[in-house]
Order: structure tokens, then sequence, then C-alpha cells
């Protein structure tokens, strides 16, 4: 089977504790701290059971976890692509297509001492009970030397051409990523990314999204001429770029994801902020190379309180 750039199945975790994240809101600059007069949890499982719901009825196979009355607070825990990645068999066989490669697990150091948390044994055990021959790699251990590197939230991967976009920032280590890289094969692209007030990018998934024949990018954020068109470059021999404006990075342009249901249509997955932000030829873009469209839904306290938005609550399942 070749290689697949989106997922059939995907897993989320309802949010326990929703609230702003004091330990991640310094780094974050799409977090805003929420007005006192609002239930910020309550709204926050309104809109992550909003958007599930209409996953599953495009057909989308969703794993869902509900870590209710555990005792472990975990404000952040309905991002859970940060602590860890699947790789299939198809993913980590050679450039050339060639089997070899086994279905592979990655865990990840994440920044912050409460995201920590979210590694939790029944999802882990879940992870490693899906393949009999999977491959566990553990990065975590880096927490103890400060090095960070948290998942698909640093990295947009390419998974058919087997080129990781990532840029640097305190939670993307370049070390780790290059490490990361020589495990699975990757060709590491890396670069500097700036958001509209000219402050460091924490995570490449806010400003790049890679389906299967687009690819969105704020190329603006790249201050670096040799870095953006390098980037750009590689890009363009593959896929058809949506290029983004910063404005549109701030209403999560940038954050969407392609996932497929069980029957094979693709779909975008994008909130409303960042569809009714996109312009029209770029809708008809995205529409031209997403037989399924958009699934859209309103996440306005997730994105504002938790400063993440729908791609950050889905984690494929490869």
């Amino acid at each position: 089977m070749a290689r697949q750039q989106s997922s059939k199945s995907i897993l989320m975790v309802e949010p326990t504790h929703f609230e702003s994240n004091v330990q991640a809101i310094n780094d974050n600059t799409f977090m805003n701290k929420p007005e006192e007069s609002i239930d910020v949890h309550k709204m926050g499982v309104e809109e992550f059971t909003r958007y599930y719901d209409a996953l599953v009825e495009k057909g989308v196979k969703v794993k869902l976890f509900q870590p209710r009355g555990d005792g472990i607070e975990t404000p952040d825990c309905l991002f859970p692509n940060n602590w860890f990645s699947t790789h299939s068999v198809e993913e980590m066989s050679n450039v050339d297509g060639v089997s070899g490669g086994k279905n592979t697990l990655v865990l990840y150091p994440m920044c912050h001492p409460n995201r920590r948390l979210e590694r939790r044994a029944n999802i882990i055990e879940y992870l490693k009970s899906r393949h009999a021959d999977l491959e566990v790699i553990d990065l975590s251990h880096y927490e103890n030397e400060n090095k960070f590197l948290e998942g698909t939230g640093s990295f947009v991967l390419d998974r058919v051409n087997k080129n990781a976009y990532i840029c640097i920032s305190q939670r993307s280590n370049k070390e780790l990523a290059k490490e990361w890289c020589d495990k699975l094969g990757y060709n590491l692209i890396s670069f500097e990314s700036l958001d509209s007030n000219d402050k460091i990018v924490y995570h490449t998934n806010v400003i790049m999204a890679i389906g299967s024949k687009i690819a969105v990018i704020c190329l603006d954020s790249i201050p670096n001429q040799q870095e953006r068109e390098l980037v750009q470059s590689t890009l363009s021999k593959t896929h058809t770029i949506i290029d983004i404006s910063k404005d549109q990075v701030n209403n999560f342009c940038g954050n969407v994801i392609e996932v497929q249901n069980e029957k094979g249509d693709q779909f975008l997955v994008c909130s409303k902020s960042s569809f009714d932000a996109f312009t029209d030829s770029q809708k008809e873009i995205i529409t031209k190379n997403c037989n399924g469209g958009f699934i859209t839904r309103e996440i306005p306290t997730i994105q504002s309180v938790g400063g993440g938005g729908i791609r950050c609550m889905i984690a494929e399942l490869n």
C-alpha cells in the first residue's frame, strides 16, 4: 500500500479542568485570559463535543478518551497531538517504498510540567495495543535536559515525501528534530517563524498545514529569505501552495488538518474563524483538492483560552 498523507482514524481527548494554562501562556501568544463571568470549562467541553459529533457524522473514525475523575489536572489534555505521534509501516519504509519498516509510536518531551501529565497510562496502553509489531521511540527523557519537541505541533509532516518542517522555538529543539529525522528517515527542513508581533512562533502547526495535494503556509512569517525560498520550493514540487497572511494565522487558518472517512473522502477540518478568514479563491482551491469539502465548527473558547485550534485537537492514528 502506498503512503497516505491523511488519516482515516484519529484520536481525541475530551477536555478536563479546561482553563487558561498558566504554565503555557508565556510562550503561546494565541492564549488569552478569559473573562471572569464565563464558565470556561463548560464552554470548552461544549465546543469540543460539537466538533467531535461533526467529525463522526462525516464518517471519520474517532477514538475518544474521556479522562474524567482521575484526579490529574491537565487543562490542555484536549491537544494530544503534542505528546505522541504514530507512523505506519508504509511511512516507515524507505523512500523507494520498499518494505522493512515497522509501525511506530513516538512519545515526546513536553516543555511545561502539567502537559507531561497528559501522557496517561491508559492512552499509551491503547496506542501500544494497536499493532503487535510496534516500535516505540520514547524521547520524553529529554525533559530532564530541558530539551523539548512537541509532536505534530513542532513538526508539520509531509508523510508521503518524508519531509519534516519545523520552526525552531523553545518547544521545538533543532538537535532533537535532527535525531527524530534520523530515526524515522525524514529530511529535516528547519526555519525561524515570527508572528504578527515579531515573536517566535512556538509551534509550526499554527502557520502551516500539509494535505494530500495542498499546503497551507504563511511564507511571510519566515524572515530569512533563504529559509523561506527553501520551504516554498520544496513544497511547490509536490503541492499547490495556499499562502496565508499573518492576520489569517491569527484566525487559525494555519491550524487546519486533512482527514479521511472510511470511504476515503478527504475533508479539510478547520474552525469557523479560519473558514471565514480564508479568501474565496483559497476556499475554491481547497474544495477542488479535498473532495469532501470542509468540516467546520465554532471553537472560540478553545482557541482564545487554550491557544490551540482544531488541528491541535486531532492526533492521527496510522
